[in-house]
This record gives C-alpha cells, structure tokens and sequence, in this order.
C-alpha cells in the first residue's frame, strides 16, 4: 500500500518547528487578505503531524480553538478526515495498524466506530469520503497479496454506513488506481484524480469522473496537466483540482483549477509564485475554497474566493496543516 497522504505530512514533519517566512498582504501575486471569519463558530478538519505523531485536529476558521480529537485508538492515528453532511461526525482513516481501517467518530457522543470490515484479502480501507445524504462513503479499498509492485489490487469501493455492506465500483488490478473520491452533490457520480507512473520516474495524474454504479467512466483532464485531488463544487458546477498534488512530483509548481464536469471551460484559479497550493476542497456555502498551502518551511490552510481573487490564511502558518475541510450543517 502506498499510504500517500500519510508520507506528505511525515515528509516535512521537521519542518514544524521552523518558523516561516512572513506573508505579504495586499500586494503581490503571493499576497493575502484579513482573515473575515472572526468569532465564526464552525470548525475545519484538519490532518497534522505534531508533537511526535501524527493525527486529526479542528480549529475555528479564524485560527483560534485548535485540538486534537480523540479517536480512541489503541494503536495506530487517524488521518484524511471527512465530514458527513449534519456535520456531527467524522470520518477517517487509520495508520500503523492492520488492517488499516476506516473509523466514523460521533462528536456529539465522543464515541468511535468502524465503518467497514476488512478481512484477509483486504489489507486496508482509505480516503473515506460521505455521500451527500450521509448514507454511504466511497473509499479506496486494498488487497493482498503484496509484490514488489505493491498491493495485488486498489479498487474504488462504495459503503453503506447504518449495515456495513460494501460494493466495489472500480476495478484496478497492478494498483495505478484512483485516488480521493468526491460526490456530485446529487449523489449520482464521484470524481477522483488516477496516478500512473510518468517518465521522469515520479507520477502524472489526471481528473475522472464515473457513475457511482462503476459506469460511464470519464477523463476530464490530460495527463500532461498533472491533475489531482479534486472536489465537487455543492451547486453541481465545477470540480477543483490541483496540479502537481504531493506525492506526484514534489519538485513542480502546483496552482488551482476549476473544470466543468463534462470536461469543458477549464480555467486556472491561482497563480502563485512561492506557494504550492493543493488539496483543494469547496466550503459548504460554495463560496471559499479550502487549500493546504505548501511552502518551504511549513504547510498551512488557506481559503480562496471559489471564483479567484486574493486568498486568506486560516490557520497559524508555523505548523503543518493539510487536508482541510469546512464542518457543514452548522
């Protein structure tokens, strides 16, 4: 298996304790706006590595009320977190433990679950991702044996959270799979980006879309684009994605875009110059995009205006943030 999301925090896990470089506001192409969500109530998930270990925290989208949420796992973390629709609970996957499976946490009641059993073929469930009625979660499934190559299999799978019953949408063999699924907000299709190895002996990726019964498969972006990581707008519109999303080729500029979802009007939303800026995902509202901005010495969560414009810093810049997502139904 190829814990992806897990190795682009470890990777610049040192990095945590160095202070960054200051942020220009009002100016530049780089520049940033006045945070405007002071005293804004609602939280945004998010993926760290602090304090020797890896893990899920919230914080309010004018940085204050950071903290870790208490999975109760007994071995192994939690990461790539995913909001179900009323907003009271959490899904995520779990490191360091076998399998590796994917939990849902109650914030109302404190309480843990697992979503999925995941019994020998299965070696491990991730990237968790709740439809929009809060039914169901697509995510990755992996499958045994193991080669030099890797997991035998690494399909896209679709389960039903109140029974546990699990079906598979993709099929995937040799494991140049698909990664993070998204919804359409009608609950009809999902979108994902699919890696396959590129010459220069990393990887190139490409946006798709697929019926959520595994039909009508599409390609919305050239493998040249190198797209990845995307997200549904909530009005059906457009699909973000990032170019160059970790884990494909660290050394390449990543810039924001946005695609109709039959492939056509392709236009890029930022254009940085010392800023990687992926994972990309739509606040519930449709009206800001939330970004993991990845510089030299740290990686933070900034928010863009869905359509472009200047971007705003949500979180302390002095910590790694990745993977932010917005609590909806608050």
């Amino acid at each position: 298996m190829r814990p992806r999301a897990s190795l682009a925090v470890a990777s610049t896990a040192i990095l945590s304790v160095i202070a960054g470089p200051a942020l220009a506001v009002g100016v530049g192409p780089d520049a940033v706006a006045p945070n405007p969500f002071a005293g804004n109530q609602d939280w945004v998930a998010y993926q760290t590595f602090r304090d020797g270990r890896e893990g899920v925290y919230l914080v309010h989208p004018d940085g204050s009320g950071d903290h870790e949420v208490d999975f109760g796992l007994e071995e192994g973390y939690a990461l790539l977190p995913d909001w179900s629709p009323d907003g009271t609970r959490l899904a995520v996957t779990t490191r360091n433990r076998f399998p590796e499976t994917l939990i849902e946490h109650d914030l109302t009641t404190g309480e843990s679950r697992e979503l999925f059993g995941c019994d020998w073929p299965c070696v491990g469930d991730d990237e968790p991702a709740y439809s929009p009625d809060g039914r169901s979660v697509a995510f990755i499934r992996y499958f045994g044996p193991f080669d030099d190559n890797g997991p035998a299999d690494c399909s896209l799978w679709v389960g039903e959270v109140a029974t546990g019953a699990v079906r598979r949408v993709s099929d995937n063999e040799g494991c140049d799979r698909e990664y993070f699924p998204r919804w359409s907000p009608d609950g009809s299709h999902l979108t994902y980006h699919r890696e396959r190895p590129a010459a220069n002996g990393w990887w190139t990726s490409a946006v798709f879309t697929v019926r959520a019964d595994g039909t009508d498969e599409r390609r919305l972006t050239d493998f040249a684009l190198v797209g990845g990581t995307p997200d549904w707008s909530p009005d059906g519109r457009w699909i973000v994605f990032s170019t160059h999303p970790l884990g494909t080729s660290p050394d390449r500029n990543s810039e924001l875009f946005r695609i109709r979802p039959d492939g056509t009007g392709l236009q890029q939303l930022t254009h940085f110059r010392s800023v990687r800026a992926v994972q990309p995902r739509y606040t519930p509202d449709g009206r800001w995009i939330v970004f993991t901005a990845d510089r030299p010495r740290h990686r933070s969560l900034w928010a863009l205006p869905a359509a472009g414009g200047t971007p705003v810093v949500l979180a302390r810049h002095e910590r790694i943030y990745t993977h932010g997502t917005w609590q909806p139904g608050s």
